[in-house]
């Protein structure tokens, strides 16, 4: 949001990193200078998400370009004070935020400052008050990065444990139950597009096949495998994610893999073994589990008669009635 000391501090802390302006930062102060120079908030909030979102939102410098002459050339181009403060305190800093040039930036859709402020905003909740001692503050901070540790492990044993509808089959077969859910909603979508819509842009912000190479392989019959992703979608390890097999899935070392994984489970016990060999079996072999469908009751009972409960009244509640 442009604060003086943390701009100056990006590039020497994260000298690798892209450095983005939030778009939601943006446009509030768009409003609030339109607000500043006598326009009604509800047309300011017009503008902003209007004519003003197809300059934030063009996918080409071009195409940027003609959108703000669009702008300029409009009915608010007019007002003098407004283009000099859009081309001073925005088009200055175009690269940080246009969607022309944040798109070549592998960002994940972090555009704004909202998981910023939703994290500090659990920390505080975690902390209580403001005037607390080191030893209580690193304790509660402690805390509140281990509660969202947990969270984001539980988030991806559910990943592994849930399944997409449309993640079956080709192309996502392989990789249903290995990445984020999300990942794979937003390749379904992708996936929808014609080869003549797709630009490419999800490959480039968030490490995902485009539709175009979806549409490929869902031609070809092929199954994208966990490399195909980013590192991202499937991970925590960012140190070294393609050092560790468990996460690379493909035809040349699925059975070294499973071998190891043997391995492993023999070196675990008797009890690990013994889960193992149920979960074998269940997956070879359904028919030999006993378990039947439940048969479907073409008779329906019709509606319940209406009463105050739902059970039989008890001895006690017969006599109660009985005795009045």
């Amino acid at each position: 949001d442009k604060e003086g000391g943390l701009v100056a501090a990006i590039p020497q802390v994260f000298t690798k990193s892209a450095h983005l302006l939030c778009i939601w930062h943006i446009k509030r102060n768009i409003e609030a200078k339109m607000m500043d120079l006598g326009i009604p908030q509800e047309v300011a909030r017009g503008v902003v998400h209007g004519s003003w979102k197809k300059v934030m939102e063009a996918t080409t410098p071009h195409a940027m370009i003609e959108e703000w002459e669009n702008f300029k050339n409009g009915f608010w181009g007019r007002n003098s004070k407004l283009i000099e403060y859009l081309d001073r305190e925005c088009l200055e800093h175009k690269e940080k935020w246009a969607c022309a040039y944040t798109n070549n930036i592998f960002h994940i859709g972090n555009t704004s400052t909202n998981r910023v402020e939703s994290a500090h905003s659990t920390l505080k909740a975690w902390l209580n008050t403001s005037t607390g001692g080191v030893d209580t503050l690193f304790l509660s901070w402690h805390a509140s990065i281990g509660g969202q540790v947990i969270e984001i492990r539980k988030e991806l044993e559910t990943c592994r444990t849930k399944t997409f509808k449309g993640a079956y089959g080709p192309p996502y077969g392989v990789i249903r139950g290995s990445v984020s859910l999300y990942a794979l909603e937003l390749m379904f979508v992708e996936g929808k597009k014609t080869p003549s819509e797709c630009d490419c842009v999800i490959g480039r912000t968030h490490g995902l096949p485009c539709s175009c190479r979806i549409n490929s392989f869902k031609g070809a019959g092929d199954h994208f495998q966990i490399t195909h992703l980013a590192p991202f979608w499937s991970t925590l390890d960012y140190a070294n994610p393609h050092d560790a097999r468990r996460f690379e899935d493909n035809d040349a070392n699925d059975l070294q893999i499973f071998h190891d994984l043997v391995a492993e489970v023999c070196r675990r016990g008797p009890s690990a073994v013994r889960a193992a060999k149920v979960a074998l079996m269940s997956q070879l072999y359904p028919e030999e589990e006993g378990l039947r469908e439940p048969r479907v009751s073409t008779k329906a009972k019709g509606r319940p008669p209406k009463r105050e409960n739902a059970r039989d009244p008890s001895w006690h509640e017969h006599a109660a009635r009985t005795s009045r």
